[in-house]
């Protein structure tokens, strides 16, 4: 099978090459310069770009995990937004119908509001975004499902794992550890997903033509404060140095969903999901084990 992924160098990109190098897939591993992992340019806001690329190595697979992903700089910047998460996907769902090409494309708890008592959301649950990031996300997904293309949408949640680029996990670390006081809220809830069982699903989703919405993330429920503590508890680092705050005490400029979380029977029976814990993944990502 021929897959492209795009995105290369950003955390969920670089995870997905690290699955698909053991695999006996062609690999085309793009971004928008060749730089990092890239070997080929796409740009996915570039209808030429794409249509270059499909000319002459015609894709079996894309595994789109590029995006404009800064929930606050979305609401400044909508026009870069729309071009990524928008009109870039409706590009990618032209040249994939154009080459009878499967599309798995990722996506974010953030379409819903948070507002469900239990947090815990289905495939089948009814939108309601709130900030700009999230309504760009919630029409990409619009423009595939509408379409007659083949495809895979992934919703996760708050994705962390070993990257160049600072991600929850490794903020928290990296600031305990250097002795930085950090705010973190307890009253916003999420189920952290460990990257590489993110790209494991894309590359089922890819391998298995899965058609539809499949909700991917961690097993465990809980707060960014809970999160710290859980970090600051593995590493025996010092839990004096997290601020105990809420949402409106930090004057984000994006509105966030306060509660969310995953039913992932349908992602376990059709994508083979297996959820690493939080504990587990910390193994892996600092230990190897």
């Amino acid at each position: 099978m021929k897959i492209l992924v795009t995105g290369v160098n950003g955390l969920v990109g670089n995870s997905i090459i690290k699955i698909l190098s053991k695999s006996e897939h062609e690999v085309f591993k793009s971004s928008r310069k060749i730089e990092g992992l890239a070997d080929h340019k796409v740009d996915i806001t570039s209808k030429d770009d794409l249509e270059l690329f499909f000319a002459k190595f015609n894709p079996d697979v894309v595994i789109n995990s590029a995006a404009m992903a800064n929930v606050d700089l979305c609401e400044t910047e909508k026009k870069s937004c729309d071009d990524v998460n928008i009109n870039g996907v409706r590009n990618l769902v032209d040249v994939c119908l154009k080459y009878n090409c499967h599309l798995t494309h990722i996506s974010t708890d953030y379409i819903f509001d948070g507002q469900k008592k239990s947090g815990i959301y289905l495939e089948s649950d009814a939108p309601s975004p709130q900030g700009y990031y999230a309504k760009s996300k919630l029409e990409g997904e619009r423009i595939i499902t509408s379409s007659n293309l083949k495809y895979s949408i992934l919703r996760t949640i708050l994705v962390y794992g070993m990257h160049e680029k600072l991600n929850i996990v490794t903020y928290i670390k990296k600031s305990l550890e250097e002795g930085n006081i950090i705010s973190l809220v307890d009253d916003q809830i999420r189920m952290p997903t460990y990257v590489d069982d993110l790209s494991a699903a894309c590359v089922s989703a890819s391998e298995k033509n899965a058609i539809g919405i499949f909700n991917v993330c961690g097993p465990e429920q809980m707060s960014y404060l809970e999160i710290g503590n859980r970090i600051a508890d593995y590493f025996t680092l010092d839990k004096n140095l997290i601020n105990h705050v809420k949402t409106k005490d930090l004057n984000q400029r994006a509105l966030r969903p306060f509660k969310t979380g995953f039913d992932l029977e349908k992602s376990i029976k059709f994508l083979d999901y297996n959820p690493t814990s939080f504990n587990n993944s910390l193994d892996l990502m600092f230990n190897g084990n």
